[in-house]
């Protein structure tokens, strides 16, 4: 890729370039705006090697746009914040909404070589960096983003020649360090690095746009002409009411789980007396498990989801009783906001991810997608049906990527002891909080949510996160259980 591009013979002067720049700029604008209105958010990648131009090239492009309306995240190293969180966090962060542009001035490539350039075994690492980000811009072009990925590219004999007229300049002497020589240096040994960390993640979703940067301003005359193309028909497709047709989504083989459909109303597993030494027992160990976690820097996600009235609630207060509050976060699920809904469906729950160390505990979670989602029509089939795998991916990739697991919880209980708990709350003035009409209509479409259930288990159930079936009509025996299997996991995670 990179060997074969070509240099341009002649440099153009700046009175050819100034003339050709502004009807560019002028387009853009408008693009800018069309954009906008049409709710599509544009992410523009710009990456290449150090002096190549990516701050000029950038520059030029911020020129032509409204600045309320984009946003430029210039990557440099991870803030300790950044480094205490899964690798693609970061950037989950500062995802556009679907009306705005965001701007990298370098990206996850930049950090993914940095990063795992250091490590003993990089090639290994940086094999899994590139499935993650392949997975992240799919899982971003799939909702509707637009990706465009520009890589200036100049040659060793060039970079040194810039690094000179830099340090000859007072004003830019200061960029060029040690550390940069030393990069330099290296140039032939990062070349095959590049060309093919570049080759990998040339994708049809979000392809490169490779451009000789010898002459910078060619090389913005080049990027103003792919955007401009891009967006033009991305917008003219969408006005004619012609958006892109996805193909059918990649569902994830089936792994049936066994649910407990049979389990009969009432049917005690243990008393409450039966289950207290047990339930005293795993209590007074998890805040051992959790300071051994957060000694060895381990994140732990525990989600719950399960029928209403299943007893996630408990299930959740048992848990964190005896926990160390600030090593530990209970985030509670509800429906999205206007800011979470101009996102993927994903970036409300990525942002709660915990820290090295930490523990997040998800009451209700994304799987909302294609529970509630699927089966109130929140979403388009094509939606949840896609989301399995990009459940299964964001869920591997925090596995991988923080060295932590995830603990999964349904709440199976019966049809009739739903109805009974209802009753109960409805009956009780200090449980009557937690009945709603939304309890009784969801209620009414029981066989639907057991259809969505049945699929979501078999569709996510995976050697990394697989789900655990907890029998509930016994509230006391699912207490005891959940926390003997959240134990059973820090044990292995230590």
């Amino acid at each position: 890729m990179l060997k074969n591009i070509v240099s341009p013979k002649n440099r153009l002067d700046k009175k050819t370039f100034d003339k050709k720049i502004a009807p560019l700029q002028e387009r853009m604008g408008v693009l800018q705006r069309a954009l906008h209105d049409a709710r599509i958010p544009v992410i523009l990648v710009m990456e290449g090697w150090d002096a190549a131009g990516i701050t000029r090239s950038t520059k030029m492009v911020i020129q032509s746009l409204d600045p309320r309306g984009f946003t430029l995240h210039t990557i440099e190293q991870p803030t300790d914040e950044e480094r205490a969180r899964p690798f693609m966090w970061r950037f989950w962060i500062r995802l556009p909404p679907r009306d705005r542009i965001a701007i990298f001035a370098r990206s996850w490539y930049s950090r993914a070589i940095s990063a795992e350039m250091q490590r003993p075994s990089w090639t290994k690492s940086l094999a899994g960096r590139i499935i993650a980000i392949n997975n992240f811009e799919r899982q971003l072009a799939d909702d509707g983003a637009i990706i465009l990925k520009f890589f200036l590219h100049i040659d060793k004999d060039e970079q040194q020649r810039r690094f000179v007229a830099r340090e000859s300049d007072p004003l830019k002497a200061w960029l060029v360090t040690p550390a940069l020589w030393d990069l330099h240096k290296h140039y032939e040994n990062s070349l095959p690095v590049v060309e093919d960390l570049l080759k990998k993640t040339d994708t049809a979703s979000a392809p490169w746009h490779i451009l000789d940067a010898t002459d910078e301003n060619f090389a913005v005359l080049e990027i103003y002409s792919a955007l401009i193309a891009i967006l033009e028909k991305t917008l003219d497709r969408q006005a004619k009411g012609k958006p892109k047709k996805p193909g059918d989504p990649l569902l994830p083989e089936k792994c049936p789980v066994r649910r407990g459909h049979n389990v009969k109303s009432g049917e005690k597993t243990c008393t409450r007396e039966e289950c207290q030494p047990d339930l005293d027992r795993l209590q007074e160990e998890m805040p051992r498990l959790q300071a051994l976690l957060f000694k060895r820097k381990i994140p732990l996600i525990i989600l719950y989801e399960g029928w209403d009235a299943a007893g996630k609630g408990g299930n959740i207060t048992r848990l964190a009783r005896y926990m160390n509050p600030r090593g530990y976060d209970v985030v509670p699920v509800s429906a999205p906001d206007a800011t979470e809904t101009s996102h993927h469906y994903l970036w409300r729950f990525v942002r709660n991810f915990p820290r090295d160390g930490h523990i997040a505990i998800f009451d209700r979670s994304w799987y909302g997608r294609v529970l509630v989602e699927r089966v109130e029509n929140y979403c388009t089939k094509y939606e949840w049906q896609r989301a399995y795998r990009e459940i299964n991916d964001m869920e591997a990739d925090f596995v991988y990527s923080s060295g932590g697991g995830i603990v999964k919880f349904w709440l199976e209980i019966s049809n009739e002891e739903q109805l009974r708990r209802f009753e109960q709350r409805e009956n009780d003035p200090l449980k009557q909080w937690k009945i709603t009409d939304e309890d009784w209509r969801n209620r009414e479409k029981w066989d639907q949510y057991n259809t969505a259930i049945d699929e979501m288990l078999a569709r996510t159930n995976t050697k990394i996160a697989p789900w655990n079936v907890i029998e509930s009509d016994d509230k006391w025996h699912a207490r005891v259980k959940t926390l003997e299997i959240v134990a059973e996991h820090c044990r292995n995670l230590l």
